[in-house]
């Protein structure tokens, strides 16, 4: 029989919980577990204190802990299914998503996740169904409402997602998913004031790490975008937040340098952080702290992989190394993939990204200049080379979309199709700049369009950064979307338009573009207003043909 203290201790373990003291909790739910490994409550408070932390790996652990003692539970099902798509585990969400469901069709968290599943392997009308059916049933559920809103928004139907927000909020004023997708619907559209505010409006008290931190996030891209950059930097530096989706967590040696402390006479290293094109976007900070009045007294610096021969190049003298990343229980985890630094490591580290507060307080601190990244000159001069044999005309190298295109990014990125205007530029001819799989793209251009985008021989466009690079600086302009190759050519001072959509946080709501003031920028006005967009393009490009 259970003891009153065990009782005790569940129940104040629970009221932890509610008051998302999640260390608290999971304190509490291992005492109890060492008293008696067969209580699934506390198997579960341990499981729900790790997933609301973040960690995805602890809280599988106790999951199937719980899961174990009573297999049927519902509620352990729908965390499994919850922890494999934090996981990336579509599949095996859905198997959890279906055992819930059996003992509760009408279940609509479980419903839920089981769309989202069913969506991660790519079956989005798989996953619209299972949702219309259960609201054909369940036409009050708010929460299915919400998910198909959000299903609805990825596929960038815009108008029918705000329907299902609308009618979530209808049933549930004050349900907090719907409130925060509604908001950030808003912030896609371009109506950024508008989503700020109704960000704001949500109530952080009560919401878990992981929501609160997402919750930030969103404010921050909001603030940045509206120019408020004083806000934006500080909600910004969530990114790193342990209980941030996707946020990593750095082992360096050292101590991490924090903000408030004096970079000036630090012993400092850089770490380069989020994907590669942030990664070149932010190593914009560096030349200031060579040669500034925030100049630390070492700096050494920890790049990507194939970014670090094009470093050594651009900042000489200064130690150059590789980072690599590794995920383990759904958290990333950034290293320092090389031996000791020259002279041992540095006493501290910082994110790239934590001295943008200081060095970028306002967008007077950007400076002007045409380049901080030197891309190899020998090979420049072998790019010119062979487009003088194979390009004839203005020689423009494109870039249309991102690595990452799943979800709601994509609809940050008009349809290849929407470029004709451009490609019907007379006396141009297209060099292709784009990596990943883009052949439908380019045999759509010469079956359709009836022009030929060319493929530059013998370079691998993922892989070899530094030929990218040189390219980029060999052709008279580069045209395309922020993406990392985008962010290297302009970066090294190549001719960039970049081509954006109304919510990019990166534009700092400035009328040029920050981050590299030589690029000239074409940005919608509205969600989906791309033929606008690329007219304009056309219109500047034939201007730079006749000049």
């Amino acid at each position: 029989m259970r003891g009153a203290g065990i009782d005790a201790l569940l129940g104040q373990a629970l009221k932890h919980l509610d008051e998302s003291r999640t260390e608290a909790a999971a304190d509490l739910a291992r005492k109890v577990i060492a008293q008696d490994r067969t209580s699934v409550l506390a198997w579960r408070i341990l499981a729900l204190a790790a997933e609301a932390s973040g960690d995805l790996t602890g809280a599988l652990s106790a999951y199937e802990s719980a899961l174990a003692l009573d297999p049927e539970d519902a509620a352990l099902l729908k965390g499994l299914a919850r922890i494999a798509l934090g996981l990336g585990m579509a599949p095996v969400a859905e198997a959890f998503s279906r055992r819930a469901l059996a003992g509760n069709t009408d279940d609509a968290e479980a419903v839920c996740l089981l769309s989202r599943a069913l969506a991660g392997q790519g079956q989005g009308d798989g996953a619209v169904e299972v949702l219309s059916a259960h609201l054909t049933e369940r036409p009050e559920s708010p929460e299915a409402w919400n998910a198909l809103g959000l299903l609805i928004a990825d596929r960038g139907d815009l108008a029918s997602a705000q329907t299902f927000f609308d009618e979530a909020l209808r049933l549930a004023p004050t349900l907090t998913p719907a409130r925060f997708n509604a908001a950030n619907l808003l912030m896609t559209r371009g109506e950024t004031g508008k989503a700020l505010a109704a960000l704001e409006r949500i109530p952080q008290t009560g919401l878990s790490p992981r929501d609160r931190a997402t919750l930030v996030f969103s404010c921050a891209c909001a603030r940045l975008r509206l120019g408020d950059l004083s806000g934006g930097w500080r909600d910004y530096a969530v990114r790193n937040d342990p209980g941030f989706p996707g946020s990593a967590n750095f082992d360096i040696p050292g101590r991490q340098w924090r903000r408030g402390e004096p970079l000036k006479g630090a012993d400092l290293l850089l770490v380069g952080e989020q994907g590669l094109g942030d990664e070149v976007m932010f190593a914009g900070l560096i030349p200031e702290l060579l040669d500034g009045p925030h100049a630390p007294a070492s700096l050494a610096l920890a790049v990507e992989p194939r970014l670090v021969s094009l470093f050594q190049r651009s900042f000489p003298g200064v130690p150059v190394r590789s980072h690599a990343t590794q995920e383990t229980g759904g958290r990333k985890v950034r290293r320092l993939a090389t031996g000791d630094l020259e002279g041992g490591h540095p006493k501290s580290w910082a994110p790239m990204a934590d001295l943008l507060p200081d060095l970028r307080p306002s967008i007077a601190a950007f400076p002007d200049r045409d380049r901080f990244l030197e891309a190899d000159p020998g090979r420049v001069q072998a790019w010119r080379e062979w487009l003088a044999t194979d390009a004839p005309g203005l020689r423009v190298g494109l870039l249309w979309k991102s690595g990452l295109m799943s979800g709601s990014r994509s609809n940050a990125f008009a349809p290849f199709e929407a470029w004709a205007p451009v490609l019907g530029s007379p006396g141009v001819t297209f060099v292709n700049l784009q990596y990943g799989d883009c052949d439908e793209e380019i045999a759509f251009a010469r079956d359709t369009l009836g022009v030929t985008i060319r493929t530059p021989v013998g370079l691998d466009l993922k892989q070899d950064l530094e030929g990218v690079s040189a390219l980029s600086c060999a052709l008279d302009l580069v045209i395309g979307v922020s993406n990392a190759s985008f962010n290297l050519a302009a970066a090294c001072g190549a001719p960039a338009w970049l081509i954006t959509a109304p919510d990019a946080w990166t534009t700092l709501g400035a009328a040029a573009y920050p981050w590299y003031p030589r690029v000239r920028m074409f940005a919608s006005r509205t969600f989906g207003d791309w033929e606008s967009v690329f007219q304009s393009v056309a219109e500047a490009l034939a201007e730079r043909g006749a000049g």
